[in-house]
């Protein structure tokens, strides 16, 4: 049975972490308005998944999508994208440290619920 982390054919989870080519990092809680939010697919540099999949940006100006780019979670290559952004970015968060759960799918989902005010 293929599980849903192993198929790069599959559809990306939400929430999504995206990142400029500066280390600064937005939040898509809901992958199903992507569109609305994003013009163009050159706007993102890198992306994740809820599962911490890498994702590229594909489509149309105004209709922005995003597809699963490797089948397989870069774990270590978000969390080190999100703690960048943290001790960077951050300046108004009473901790600049991320969260720190150990599931990466769990990770995902505190430093999009995480509010972040730059």
């Amino acid at each position: 049975m293929t599980r849903p982390q192993d198929d790069v054919h599959g559809e990306p989870i939400s929430p999504a972490l995206l990142f400029d080519d500066d280390g600064r990092m937005d939040v898509i809680h809901d992958l199903s308005v992507t569109s609305e939010l994003l013009d163009t697919a050159s706007e993102v540099h890198e992306a994740f998944d809820g599962l911490g999949r890498p994702m590229q940006a594909t489509g149309p100006t105004g209709k922005v999508t995003f597809r699963l780019a490797s089948c397989g979670p870069e774990e270590a290559k978000i969390r080190a994208r999100v703690q960048y952004y943290y001790s960077t970015y951050a300046s108004r968060h009473p901790t600049r440290v991320p969260p720190q759960e150990a599931d990466l799918s769990a990770f995902v989902l505190a430093v999009a619920n995480d509010e972040v005010l730059e």
